[in-house]
């Protein structure tokens, strides 16, 4: 798979500063303030895996959208992904937990970082650890994934409880495919530096039909590394299985995204599916 070179950052903008987070064991999350980001690390694979949390003011419940970072040369986790987790917490009122994938971050789990099974059992493992929270709702479920974070976050569509939501951002889908369509050679090269379509470049297509959550899919018309037709792929299996599902493309965009077009979208996909949890204005 050797996924770790094969996609880069979507969004550069989303880099967390340098201030130092408080560190939360897992009993101490129950009672974690409002509006601010906790980290915390909780066991997985054998190994250690990282967390941030974020609770919105109140005591909910509050629905749970579960970020899953892009590739970082430097090996930056998931806290390049807290502006997002923070502006979904203020917008919307939704608990925020950005994972860091094994190799990334704080998570260190034995075994290949590129297996999805070892990377979907540390994001599962991640999101039953903040489920049994009095303030997260476990049956209000979205994950939203950017660019490498998006494969995975494709192969977990079947597998997280509680799922109402997928968001995939500037995703691969069916690795094999890419190899052949990039036009980036390094892109292949990390792909399969043997020169070949490696026998593990797996696909997600075929794990489509077990999908039940409404999905968005979100891709640059001028992707240059994953191309367009990876989204074009995703959507026509869904369309074929009659599941629920959006497409965004934005014409003039390469990998990265334009950030409004992307609020805009996000906001719209998830007031529908999810709807907002935060406290009605009195008129």
């Amino acid at each position: 798979m050797r996924l770790r070179s094969a996609l880069v950052p979507v969004l550069a903008v989303f880099i967390y500063g340098c201030a130092t987070l408080p560190i939360f064991s897992l009993q101490e999350l129950a009672d974690a303030p409002a509006g601010g980001a906790g980290q915390f690390f909780y066991q997985s694979q054998g190994g250690r895996a990282e967390g941030y949390l974020i609770r919105p003011p109140g005591n909910g419940p509050f629905p749970l959208v579960v970020l899953l970072h892009g590739h970082s040369w430097r090996g930056e986790g998931a806290n390049r992904l807290l502006p997002a987790a923070e502006q979904f917490s203020r917008e919307l009122c939704y608990a925020s937990l950005a994972v860091s994938l094994p190799g990334y971050g704080g998570t260190e789990v034995p075994g290949d970082m590129d297996d999805k099974e070892i990377i979907n059992r540390v994001v599962l493992d991640g999101i039953s650890a903040v489920a049994g929270l009095s303030w997260v709702d476990p049956k209000r479920v979205t994950i939203y994934g950017f660019s490498r974070g998006a494969v995975f976050t494709a192969t977990l569509a079947s597998k997280v409880p509680g799922l109402r939501g997928v968001i995939l951002h500037s995703g691969a889908y069916d690795l094999k495919r890419l190899y052949t369509d990039t036009s980036a050679s390094w892109v292949r090269q990390s792909l399969s530096p043997n020169g070949d379509a490696d026998s593990r470049l797996f696909s997600v297509l075929p794990e489509v039909s077990y999908w039940k959550a409404p999905t968005l899919i979100l891709h640059g018309g001028n992707d240059q590394l994953v191309p367009t037709n990876q989204a074009y792929l995703l959507r026509d299996h869904l369309a074929a299985l009659g599941k629920p599902f959006r497409v965004a493309i934005f014409p003039d965009a390469g990998h990265r995204l334009p950030l409004k077009g992307v609020h805009d979208e996000v906001v719209s996909f998830l007031s529908e599916n999810v709807g907002s949890a935060c406290p009605a204005i009195a008129p």
